[in-house]
Formats: C-alpha cells, sequence, structure tokens
C-alpha cells in the first residue's frame, strides 16, 4: 500500500503520525545533536523546538487535505477560517472561558492561600502565547476535528483529540522539566497538560461543532495560550500543582455545563455532510481512529 492510498484509508491515523513525526522528529534532532543535554539548549535550539511543534500540525493537516480534498479542500479551510458571523456567545466563550478561569482561580489563591499565586500581568509574553494558539488550530480543527465529528458525538471526539493533543506535548514537557521534578513530572504533565488540555479540547470542540468556525478555534486556542503565558504566576512546584489542579476542575466543570445540553440536531448533522463529502471525494473512509 502507498503512502497516498494509507492517507486515503486511514486520514486520521495518517494525521497524528505525521504531525508527531514532524513536530517530535526535530525536536529529537535537536535533542540529538546536543548528545541530549536536556538542561543547556541554546536560544536557537529551544527556538527551533518551538517552531516545529507549531508547524507539525498545521504542516500535516494543510498537505493532508491538499491530498485528500485538493483545491476544493482547502478552499473549504479558507472559508471556515475566515468565517466570523456566529452567535456573540460563541464568542464569549472563545475568548473569555480561560482568563476569566485562571485569573479567578490565581487571585482566590492568593488571597486564601499565598500571595505566590498571584497573577504576574506579563503582558508581552501574551502575543508570543497568542501566535502559538495561531497556527496549530489548521489542523487539529481544521482537519482533525472535522472528520472525528463525522465519527463521534461531539463529546467523544473532544475527548480523543484532547488526548491526543496533550500526549503530543509530552515530549518537549519532558525537555523542559524532568530534570528538575524527576519522576513528579509524571504528575505535573498528567495534571497540567492531559487533565486540563483533555477539557478545553472538550469545549472548542463543542464551539466548533456549533459554529463551523475555524476561526473560532483559532482563537480559542490563541486564548488560552496567550492568558497562560500572560498571567503564569510565580509558584514553587509544589505550588503550581495547586494552581494546575484547580484550574483542571474549573475547566471540567465548565465542560459538564457545555455538555449539559444534546446537541442541536442542525449543527451536527452540518458537520457530518461537510467530512462525509470530502471522504467521499478522497476515497473509501478510513478507519475511526
Amino acid at each position: 500500500m502507498t503512502a497516498t492510498a494509507a492517507a486515503r484509508r486511514h486520514p486520521l491515523v495518517s494525521f497524528f503520525a505525521l504531525t508527531y513525526g514532524l513536530s517530535w522528529g526535530a525536536a529529537l534532532i535537536v535533542l540529538g545533536a546536543s548528545h541530549f543535554n536536556l538542561v543547556e539548549l541554546s536560544p536557537v535550539d529551544t527556538g527551533f523546538i518551538f517552531v516545529s511543534m507549531l508547524l507539525g500540525p498545521s504542516v500535516s493537516g494543510l498537505m493532508l487535505t491538499a491530498l485528500l480534498e485538493g483545491r476544493l479542500g482547502l478552499r473549504r479551510l479558507g472559508a471556515s477560517l475566515l468565517k466570523w458571523r456566529v452567535g456573540t456567545r460563541w464568542y464569549a466563550l472563545a475568548l473569555l472561558v480561560m482568563p476569566l478561569l485562571l485569573f479567578a482561580t490565581l487571585w482566590l489563591l492568593s488571597v486564601f492561600v499565598d500571595a505566590a499565586f498571584v497573577p504576574r500581568f506579563q503582558w508581552p509574553l501574551f502575543a508570543i502565547g497568542a501566535v502559538a494558539g495561531t497556527f496549530e488550530e489548521i489542523g487539529w480543527t481544521g482537519f482533525a476535528t472535522q472528520r472525528l465529528l463525522a465519527r463521534h458525538r461531539p463529546f467523544i471526539a473532544g475527548l480523543l483529540l484532547g488526548l491526543a493533543w496533550a500526549l503530543w506535548h509530552a515530549l518537549v514537557d519532558f525537555r523542559q522539566n524532568f530534570h528538575v521534578m524527576g519522576i513528579t513530572w509524571l504528575l505535573e504533565f498528567a495534571i497540567f497538560y492531559v487533565a486540563t488540555l483533555t477539557a478545553y479540547r472538550l469545549l472548542m470542540t463543542r464551539v466548533y461543532a456549533n459554529t463551523q468556525s475555524l476561526l473560532l478555534a483559532v482563537l480559542m486556542h490563541a486564548s488560552y495560550t496567550g492568558w497562560l503565558f500572560a498571567l503564569y504566576p510565580g509558584t514553587s512546584f509544589q505550588q503550581g500543582l495547586i494552581w494546575q489542579t484547580v484550574l483542571a476542575i474549573g475547566l471540567w466543570l465548565a465542560v459538564a455545563v457545555g455538555f449539559r445540553k444534546p446537541m442541536p440536531p442542525r449543527s451536527t448533522a452540518t458537520a457530518g455532510r461537510t467530512v462525509n463529502l470530502s471522504d467521499n471525494a478522497a476515497g473509501p473512509r478510513g478507519d475511526k481512529h
């Protein structure tokens, strides 16, 4: 079976393999060149890893969309990226969930537990975080979410993609924190990435399933990373686990509220039709994952 035939038969598996391969492959090349020195990397090496992580999902999404759907798929992707006429409540959800939950978490902890939890308001970092969140959604939402929604309900689709999204960060987070945290890094990763990002991706999937707007997904991701970078407190490892756990609980409560009502039939059907047409044009439908 050729690579093209495999991609047509298993588009989601192909996307995740290519995304992980591009992002992790570039990071492993840099780490290998430094003899896997996890502590001392030059700013250039760190920047290269950062860019490769951003480009992995977006390049994979664009390549596979062009391969499987051609110009029609790329036009569909562009139209979704420009789709801004959606209800104001979806903009509110996309832009305000993260800053409100994060600020409330840190402010309450700084008042009742320790002043170290106070948000630091590092505004230059907001722009870096926002840019970081912008590129990835061409792949995560523009390619993967559409196909997952064609096969699963929004909760299952968001859960599957959320776990894949969280685990995609594992190599870089390991490089940054394992030498300091040791085996407790696993606890930090489980809370800060698996629990938190999976919940947030569920919310993102809910928004996309109702709006079909890639633009809102980009804004929602940018809001998450931008506010996280800007408000990140100067806490110890133990204190970090506290506020990260509280934030994760807050996001899962938001998921419970957001999914308390069934999806409107029209939105679900729209998501399914968009992807089914693409799959039929591309070839046989692949497996579920």
